[in-house]
């Protein structure tokens, strides 16, 4: 027999055994498009509780689950940390967590920057989030940026000896051709 946790915010019974260790007061249950508040270093987003529930963050996955039974989000208020608006609180940089949250939403078709350092900090973040494939995505982008810095550098090598020989050409024929 499975065990039942009631949810205070809405009246729903959690039927699983999953939730059973949680009290009423630790759990609350949301609607896939509810909107979620988030203060990421002090900078705030919003979002869709649905998009940190598909995320695949470990992070987020900590806390917020999709229940098989319900099909409702469930936040597990006791591992959140929530500032005084209400929204929950993530000890991150908000500059770098807004292309967190992008990726989250747009999934590989996110577009990154093509800063090496600024990519290099968003690496650090998909470390810390769980994000395995973001942080392939990064790599992968970083990966890119080197062909083309490689690339580039060769054409400019190409470019002095063409130079250089239309240089040596002029002197020595005393720019007669």
């Amino acid at each position: 027999m499975l065990a039942r946790a009631s949810l205070h915010s809405n009246g729903a019974d959690m039927h699983t055994a999953e939730y059973a260790e949680y009290k009423k007061e630790e759990i609350t249950a949301h609607h896939a498009r509810d909107l979620v508040h988030i203060n990421a270093g002090g900078t705030r987003f919003t979002t869709l509780y649905d998009t940190l529930a598909q995320s695949k963050s470990s992070y987020f996955l900590n806390f917020i689950r999709i229940d098989r039974t319900t099909g409702k989000v469930v936040l597990l208020q006791q591992r959140t940390i929530r500032d005084e608006s209400g929204a929950i609180f993530v000890n991150r940089d908000g500059r770098l967590f807004a292309f967190v949250l992008q990726f989250m939403r747009d999934g590989k078709n996110t577009v990154l920057p093509k800063d090496k350092d600024l990519l290099a900090q968003l690496r650090r973040e998909a470390d810390f989030f769980g994000m395995e494939v973001f942080k392939y995505l990064i790599q992968e982008t970083l990966v890119d940026l080197e062909k083309e810095q490689r690339a580039s550098t060769i054409d400019i090598a190409d470019i002095r000896n063409s130079v250089n020989q239309i240089a040596n050409n002029t002197y020595y024929t005393g720019g007669r051709n």
